[in-house]
């Protein structure tokens, strides 16, 4: 397990850091700037701080104590049995701690985690093998979600069986999916009957049993995998059909009817994880193809104004609408896909749309200060719609939970150290990393600032592959480089200390927001309606954007319109009348509320029009209803 070193400055850590430091040889990694200032605040609150350990953690525990997920009173005059989803947040929590574990090499974390795991194990899992948040343990059918929940379990388990390599937590895993292949053998019926959603939300465990899998040799697994995912590709079209459709021609919202009551995005894009990790397993070809073809049509006709997948959770064509809105959780299981399918395929294509989510609509979503988050982010609007009070619990909420993985999943992959020695250098925001004995001191504030500074130091020679942006471009000097086939920068380096200075061109490019998908007379009404949400957010009224209009970018970063760049209501929410034959150009302001902000000055014809703008994650990044913002130009 590699030793990672987390740059923070509070006194929790202040003795792991103090250790590592002193360890020069060791690997780590460091986010440090705006992203690494956000992530350690998060790390804090929601992991570290006595409360996060204590009245955060204990709540998602005790929703196993409690069953309250099929105990709780049903919808008056509801004819079906509703189930909750309390049960998730153990296993997301776990997860979370797992992933800072792993990042930060924190004795104190890895022996929290033990703990807590035995627990809950000890505590809470049936002679059977059962663990669940349900009383009723064959409670699975209708809207449910009780596999849903032991999905997470089960994958926390095994992570945390994977920090510290006790065989219980692997048993108990193991225990979990045995029963649940026993249940529906007794039940007679297949995974993709229980739950809701075309049984998404239940063929997600797809990718712990392949991770049981691998760590146990048991075939039985393995087989329940191959089920899973032979239930995906079917000759008689049953949804969701995630396999054979991905070989279709159709966009994903037009495989069956009414995707925004099937099409959900979270569960979806679980379930395709599974795939690529299937296919890794075991060598089989179509299951990854299919991950692939999906990532594309989503590109294609999912893409929202947000730099996210998808409209509220739900795949509806959401390229056709104007109204951004991108749950977290979305946003977070997009990333991992580009991540995943990176891995496999080494297109820097799925880096370069990891980056422009993470930096967007991963940011936006994660509060500044740390200690909360949004369950959907907005292109435009007073605020982002809140997760507050989910299923009756006061800490959690499903995006929270899973927020501190995006930034780690971030972390690990910032770079790669391969095979043949050489390294991949794949995201220039600040940081500082050590691996295989190579330092590399990245700073220059990326992409806010245009020059990046890359100090190397190493006890040999190697060669650096940096990643080249799809679109847009940098210059390098301080060593000779050389292009690779693969969208790389091959740059070699002497041992003993090298900078390498990037020059990013960056100008500022405004994008008309254009479709040639048709919309949906249903799906506009869903869209507008479910934008506003004014059941939650009566300050949106009206809000709902009924023509798009053009987006401005500087590199992958997203620009707004923003109270906090001084801009009244009326510039915010009014368009300028431009568009992409404007010149636009931006002169820097100085801020203390943003991570960027700049004067934005368009021109043609000799018509100035100036408005001020921030980049997109700091003008909404708080829960503030009087704030406005707005990606739309």
């Amino acid at each position: 397990m590699k030793n990672y070193m987390l740059n923070v400055k509070t006194p929790l850590l202040a003795a792991c850091v103090l250790t590592c430091t002193m360890a020069a040889a060791q690997d780590f990694i460091r986010l440090q700037g705006a992203v690494g200032d956000k992530a350690n605040s998060l790390f804090e609150n929601r992991l570290l701080s006595w409360k996060a350990r204590g009245d955060v953690f204990d709540e998602a525990v005790n929703a196993f104590r409690t069953c309250y997920d099929d105990k709780h009173p049903d919808t008056p005059g509801s004819k079906t049995r509703k189930g909750y989803w309390q049960g998730e947040y153990w296993g997301k929590a776990m997860l979370s701690h797992c992933a800072y574990a792993r990042y930060s090499g924190d004795a104190d974390e890895i022996a929290f985690i033990h703990g807590k795991a035995l627990e809950l194990v000890k505590a809470f899992q049936r002679p059977n093998g059962y663990l669940s948040t349900y009383e009723d343990e064959d409670n699975v059918f209708g809207f449910n979600w009780n596999v849903w929940s032991r999905k997470y379990t089960t994958w926390a388990l095994l992570e945390a069986h994977d920090l510290t390599g006790d065989k219980e937590l692997l048993d108990a895993a193991a225990r979990i999916v045995d029963h649940l292949v026993a249940q529906l053998k007794r039940l007679g019926v297949p995974l993709a009957k229980t739950g809701y959603f075309s049984g998404l939300p239940s063929m997600s465990i797809l990718k712990p049993v392949v991770m049981l899998a691998e760590r146990t040799g048991e075939n039985r697994f393995m087989d329940f995998a191959r089920e899973i995912v032979a239930d995906n590709d079917r000759a008689d079209g049953r949804a969701p059909n995630l396999v054979a459709n991905a070989f279709s021609d159709k966009p994903i919202h037009m495989w069956y009817p009414n995707p925004q009551e099937w099409a959900k995005a979270y569960e979806m894009m679980s379930v395709v994880e599974g795939l690529v990790a299937f296919s890794k397993a075991t060598g089989e070809s179509r299951p990854v193809e299919a991950a692939k073809r999906i990532f594309d049509k989503l590109a294609k006709n999912e893409m929202n104004g947000v730099c996210s997948v998808g409209f509220h959770d739900h795949f509806v064509g959401a390229r056709a609408y104007p109204n951004a809105m991108s749950e977290s959780c979305d946003v977070i299981h997009w990333m991992r896909l580009c991540r995943f399918l990176y891995e496999t395929t080494r297109e820097t294509r799925y880096l370069d749309s990891w980056e422009r989510a993470f930096l967007n609509a991963f940011m936006a979503g994660v509060f500044r200060g740390g200690k909360w988050g949004t369950h959907d982010v907005r292109g435009h609007g007073k605020r982002h719609l809140q997760g507050l009070f989910e299923v009756s619990m006061r800490y959690h909420f499903c995006c929270i939970a899973n927020d501190p993985r995006g930034f780690c999943d971030y972390a690990d992959l910032a770079l790669e150290k391969l095979a043949d020695d050489s390294y991949n250098l794949n995201f220039y925001t600040d940081g500082e990393y050590c691996v295989g004995g190579v330092r590399f001191k990245v700073s220059g504030n990326y992409p806010v600032g245009e020059r990046v500074a890359v100090r190397v130091t190493s006890p040999r020679a190697v060669t650096i592959g940096l990643r080249l942006p799809g679109d847009f471009s940098f210059t390098l000097a301080g060593a000779s480089a050389q292009k690779m086939d693969a969208g790389r920068l091959a740059v070699s380096v002497p041992a003993g200390e090298t900078v390498l200075e990037m020059a990013f061109d960056m100008p500022a490019r405004v994008e008309r927001w254009r479709t040639d998908l048709p919309q949906e007379p249903s799906i506009i009404h869903y869209q507008q309606k479910s934008f506003e949400m004014v059941v939650h957010n009566k300050e949106m009224n009206g809000f709902a954007r009924r023509e798009p209009g053009v987006r401005m970018f500087k590199g992958p970063l997203l620009l707004a319109k923003c109270m906090l760049a001084g801009d009244a209501d009326k510039e915010v929410f009014g368009d300028l009348g431009v568009d992409e034959t404007w010149n636009v150009s931006l002169s820097p302001r100085r801020s203390t509320d943003t991570w960027g902000c700049w004067n934005a000055v368009f021109e043609k014809g000799g018509v100035r029009k100036t408005v001020g703008v921030s980049d997109y994650q700091s003008a909404a990044d708080f829960d503030d209803w009087q704030n406005s913002f707005s990606i739309w130009f």
